[in-house]
């Protein structure tokens, strides 16, 4: 049986499982943020739609790791199976479940099992059933602690009274559905902004995460822009400024 890819861990985050998906492809809200890299070539296509604040237009952080060829056929992977799940089950939810379940369990090393998931490094939760599908999952680990961010806001406003107390979503800022976060604060109230700068986040009266510590928390945070930014953009006006500085810029590989 194929299973699906999960990583273990990388340069921001310590000992978990990550899974993922293809940026921008399995991601049907991004916004100011929607980067494609080509599946073929990786080569990086900006698709940033005009619903965020004019100066803010910045490059998808998961995507550029596509135009590395074992990180992108991995994505991809995953997402042809998912979906190939889908289409071929008569009861999608139950299979996604097992699919997931089963990956997971072979995806835990044999001794001092992973207690962390992160839901999507890159990709978000692309369709109704797939939510639904995590969500299972997760009542299904209770022990297991999985967090996700997401612009998918009313794949969750649908389900908010069936979230687990074990699973941990926050609202990312600069997609489609923003209008959600203002409208239901009851609902999503631990929320992540993107800034350009430490000042930024100061005057915003946020702090700055760098270990996704902030996606447990019941508070709205900053992550701070990084990696590589479209050319001539105030995003990468922001990171050269902060590289003149000897200020932080992004994550080793």
């Amino acid at each position: 049986m194929k299973l699906l890819n999960f990583s273990t861990g990388n340069a921001k985050l310590g000992k978990r499982l990550i899974f993922s998906l293809p940026a921008g492809y399995s991601c049907p809200h991004a916004g100011v943020c929607k980067t494609l890299a080509d599946r073929t070539t990786g080569k990086i296509t900006d698709l940033p739609q005009e619903n965020g604040p004019s100066w803010q237009d910045y490059r998808c952080f998961a995507a550029m790791a596509e135009t590395r060829p074992a990180v992108r056929n991995s994505r991809w992977h995953n997402w042809d199976l998912i979906k190939e799940t889908m289409y071929v089950s008569d009861n999608t939810t139950d299979a996604l479940v097992a699919l997931i379940q089963q990956s997971i369990n072979e995806a835990q090393p044999a001794r001092s099992k992973y207690d962390l998931l992160r839901i999507h490094e890159s990709g978000d939760f692309w369709t109704q059933v797939y939510f639904n599908a995590w969500l299972q999952v997760a009542r299904n680990n209770p022990m297991l602690k999985l967090y996700a961010y997401t612009k998918s806001l009313g794949m969750w406003y649908e389900k908010r009274h069936e979230i687990p107390d074990n699973l941990y979503l926050t609202a990312s800022v600069g997609g489609t559905l923003d209008y959600l976060i203002p409208r239901y604060p009851e609902v999503f109230y631990r929320v992540a902004y993107v800034v350009y700068t430490e000042e930024q986040a100061k005057q915003m009266g946020l702090d700055i995460d760098h270990d996704d510590e902030h996606c447990f928390g019941p508070n709205p945070f900053a992550l701070l822009v990084h990696n590589v930014q479209r050319a001539g953009s105030e995003a990468q006006k922001a990171l050269t400024k902060r590289r003149k500085e000897n200020k932080w810029t992004g994550y080793k590989k």
